[in-house]
């Protein structure tokens, strides 16, 4: 589980530095959880839908994550 969020949060972080603009998140996906339930992640994650974000956010959010 950590590795596919890992591999999402990488992503999304490529997007954020190419542009290094803020964006507003239209859309979260969690995919191949498997000893996690997707409530438990969208719990842990600071950012939501209609969030701003930018790189600085992202990497947070990715911190939040791994400590849980």
């Amino acid at each position: 589980m950590k590795r596919l969020l890992l591999t999402a949060v990488m992503s999304a972080l490529m997007i954020a530095e190419v542009h290094a603009e803020s964006f507003t998140i239209s859309d979260i996906r969690v995919n191949g959880l498997q000893r996690v339930s997707a409530g438990s992640v969208f719990g842990a994650l600071p950012l939501n839908v209609g969030d701003q974000a930018d790189d600085r956010r992202l990497v947070e959010s990715t911190r939040s994550l791994f400590k849980t």
